[in-house]
């Protein structure tokens, strides 16, 4: 009896880590036509339907990005339940070798559609820039995901490698929480 209800406290414990898995949304980073692409989708409850999760979309939107400062905007396509955002998020970077917190914002685009089978998320264009004014320059300097982020720009040897590194992480972070807030919201 204890050998058999070791194995089934096993299985248990393997299913609850699997279930833990699968909640997380991104691991690495795809590039689609020379851009960096995140796409993932979130299974829905076959109890609701597309209408009902189009509106848990719309109202989620509503609270989480309206009135951001860092919101650039919002578009609501009630045709192909689809709902643009493009806006900005402040990263704030590991301290590097040097014990310095870089805090760069990142500006990303993403689409949420609702289909019957659940909802589709696909982030892009994203970009980055330091959120501290560099001395002797006015304009910031900007950073592309796919000079950043991706596999290729972090195997190249830089003085940026570690902030490369960094921007990785924190925007993995930053978009796993996007998939479980949203994930939370339209299932």
């Amino acid at each position: 009896m204890k050998k058999y209800l070791l194995i089934f406290s096993i299985l248990v414990a393997g299913l609850f880590h699997v279930h833990g898995q699968m909640d997380v949304g991104f691991t690495n980073v795809s590039v689609v036509n020379g851009k960096v692409v995140f796409e993932q989708f979130i299974p829905a409850d076959p109890a609701g339907s597309a209408s009902q999760r189009y509106a848990k979309l719309q109202d989620w939107t509503r609270k989480s990005f309206t009135g951001s400062p860092l919101l650039s905007g919002i578009r609501y396509d009630d045709k192909s339940q689809t709902v643009t955002v493009s806006s900005k998020a402040e990263l704030n970077l590991p301290a590097d070798k040097a014990g310095v917190r870089d805090h760069m914002l990142m500006s990303y685009r993403f689409d949420a559609t609702v289909t019957n089978a659940g909802c589709v998320l696909v982030v892009r264009d994203i970009t980055y820039q330091n959120a501290r004014r560099e001395a002797g320059s006015f304009f910031p300097k900007i950073y592309t995901a796919e000079e950043t982020i991706t596999d290729q720009a972090l195997s190249v040897k830089s003085d940026e490698g570690e902030l490369k590194s960094n921007l990785r992480k924190e925007t993995l972070r930053m978009l796993n929480k996007l998939y479980a807030d949203l994930s939370g919201a339209v299932r």
